[in-house]
């Protein structure tokens, strides 16, 4: 293995990659042992265009390009992200590679050899299925160069009033700005009856099923802001053959699934879905009507568990039931909820809804670190001011409690008007809160009534933006990440560092810091699917804390117990920041951990330390 990577952070990456996610441990560990890990230089080729296929390969770090010959000149058609298996349809079909792939800076590929892939999969038929399903998504030309290298299908359900064609225009137009790649909205009507031409504004034609054709469908495609075609419903025939046809010219296929067509129809349809989006208004009727098709999905195919997003458009009014209580109702938890067309943050939600499907989400990792983490604030203040996109948030400790606030909506200036007065309590320790028999210094309920003040009664289900917070799980002696239920317990749980505050009591279990183990949790961040990853570490290196306590006098009972806990999370930093794109790690010489007098002094630290990688940022961010 490289110097930079160790075998249990190949496992670590792979194990969140699908389909290897779905294998056991020792499976994976038998993978590796097959495996061999290359590295690639910036500009070297990995394979050309009518080699032969002999490995199966997969990008675990760097950049990959994928280019295909027209005109006798390299015309790219996609950019691989970490993650991506390249080289698969050439391998199953034993076919010469359709594209030549070549690295555009130092990347690192593991790679296995062709027969032992196939022999691997024998043994292993579920994620063969699985790969089955990828390559579905991948497109070979036929009779002309490829264009594109892999296509994403989402099929958008709901009925006439749930607001699902505004949806699909505005999430198209959505994708399209994010992801700068070819997309085609399709409405699918059985009377003629259709309602994306009010949002077009062009002269349409309609496309009758039964009656396409390769050569003729240019002229039923719309040519606007995004390209859309209107499909009339006359026979079920030709429906895989123009999805098929789409495919293979567009990145993004989204389709509207008409309202009034037969339930047994609707399963043709979301079965050549790689992603099944059901627009929901907020009434109980509604839910229960398609509970029932969620539910036959889900048994008709495991996988598809993994396609299905519920959506809430929270425009119409609702029937006074709670969203935890519409989840309920159809046994999925809800994925988004839209508030009114004209509303921005409507918008908001749905960048993070295309950011998502496009592979291009960017996630933040706060670290823990007592008073260093309001840090975070600056560095939050200075994403937000150039206009950073971040579309997952995932905090320890105080990195917990800023992320908390900022996902809920808060501005930077209320974030930063809040830390001030928390930082004020917790400078203050009192021994009227001291806990006995001594499970720690202070009580929990004396952290759960700081947060609560700022939190109330929010939920997760309160979130604007993505959250995971991370606390660490006392009985089980692992990480407990946290995405439902009330806030303020879930940043007290993260926040109690074991020796100085109580464990948090969450439902059944007993939870403490989230530093403890995920001091730096940019892994979270793989795991729920950040292709780009920025971390803010605030642990100081070894050099730091020695500098640091050359000047110190006395060191009391804190001291120890806060320093012993950061040498022991020194191997989980170093590993995390191995797997983040950009890390960013503030100064805070001549200032301790205790110091929450300080914190705008922490807050100016963390700006200037993100100016400093801000250039670095947005190459990443625009790459």
């Amino acid at each position: 293995m490289k110097d930079w990577i160790n075998k249990k952070e190949i496992k670590f990456i792979l194990s969140n990659v699908y389909p290897f996610n779905k294998l056991r441990d020792r499976d994976l560990d038998n993978f590796l042992l097959i495996a061999e890990i290359r590295d690639y230089r910036n500009g070297e080729i990995i394979y050309k265009e009518g080699d032969p296929p002999d490995y199966f390969n997969l990008l675990i770090k760097g950049r990959v390009l994928a280019l295909t010959k027209q005109a006798d000149r390299d015309s790219e058609i996609e950019l691989l992200k970490r993650g991506t298996s390249f080289g698969i349809i050439s391998l199953f079909n034993d076919e010469a590679h359709s594209v030549t792939s070549k690295s555009i800076e130092n990347s690192v590929i593991l790679r296995v050899k062709k027969e032992r892939f196939k022999d691997f999969l024998k043994k292993h038929p579920a994620i063969s299925l699985d790969f089955s399903r990828l390559l579905s998504e991948r497109v070979r030309g036929r009779f002309q160069p490829k264009k594109i290298f892999q296509s994403k299908r989402v099929s958008i359900v709901g009925n006439r009033s749930s607001g699902k064609t505004t949806y699909m225009y505005s999430l198209g137009l959505k994708i399209k700005e994010q992801t700068k790649k070819n997309l085609v909205c399709l409405e699918f009507s059985t009377r003629g009856d259709f309602s994306l031409p009010s949002f077009i504004r062009k002269e349409v034609k309609v496309l009758k099923l039964s009656e396409f054709r390769e050569e003729n469908i240019k002229g039923f495609i719309i040519d606007d802001a995004i390209d859309f075609l209107l499909v009339r419903i006359d026979e079920r025939a030709n429906l895989v053959s123009l999805l098929n046809f789409l495919s293979e010219n567009y990145h993004f296929v989204l389709y509207e699934i008409p309202f009034d067509i037969k339930d047994s129809y609707i399963l043709e349809f979301v079965s050549l879905a790689h992603y099944i989006h059901f627009v929901f208004p907020p009434i109980r009727e509604e839910l229960e009507r398609y509970a029932f098709l969620i539910d036959n999905l889900k048994k008709k195919n495991a996988s598809n568990n993994d396609k299905i997003k519920v959506i809430i458009n929270e425009f119409i009014p609702s029937d006074g039931s709670t969203l935890e209580a519409k989840s309920d109702i159809v046994n999925c938890p809800i994925y988004a909820t839209l508030p009114k067309y004209s509303e921005e943050n409507y918008f908001k939600v749905l960048r993070r809804i295309a950011r998502e499907l496009g592979e291009v989400t960017t996630g933040v990792a706060l670290g823990s670190g007592a008073a260093y983490g309001f840090a975070h604030v600056g560095v939050l203040k200075i994403l937000e001011k150039n206009n950073i996109p971040i579309d997952i948030i995932c905090g320890s400790s105080t990195g917990a409690f800023i992320a908390a606030m900022w996902a809920l909506g808060y501005k930077i200036e209320e974030i930063e008007k809040t830390v001030i007065s928390v930082a004020k309590k917790f400078s203050l320790f009192s021994l009227p809160g001291i806990a006995f028999p001594f499970k720690g210094l202070l009580r929990a309920k004396k952290l759960e009534n700081v947060f609560r003040k700022i939190f109330q009664d929010k939920t997760f289900f309160d979130l604007k933006h993505s959250l995971k917070i991370v606390t660490f799980d006392f009985i089980k002696r692992e990480p407990r990440i946290l995405e439902e239920g009330s806030l303020y317990k879930a940043v007290a749980a993260s926040c109690a560092m074991p020796g100085v505050f109580e464990p948090v009591n969450f439902k059944a279990e007993i939870l403490l810091d989230g530093g403890i183990l995920k001091p730096l949790p940019s892994n979270i961040l793989v795991s729920y699917g950040a292709k780009k990853i920025i971390a803010v570490n605030i642990t100081p290196t070894k050099e730091e804390i020695h500098r640091e306590y050359k000047k110190r006098d006395k060191l009391h009972i804190l001291d120890f117990i806060f320093g012993s806990i950061e040498t022991m999370q020194r191997e989980f930093i170093d590993e995390a920041m191995k797997i983040s794109d950009v890390v960013i790690h503030p100064d805070f010489e001549g200032i301790g951990w205790m110091e929450f007098e300080k914190v705008e002094d922490f807050i100016k630290r963390g700006e200037k330390a993100a100016l400093e990688k801000l250039e670095e940022i947005k190459k990443l961010i625009t790459s």
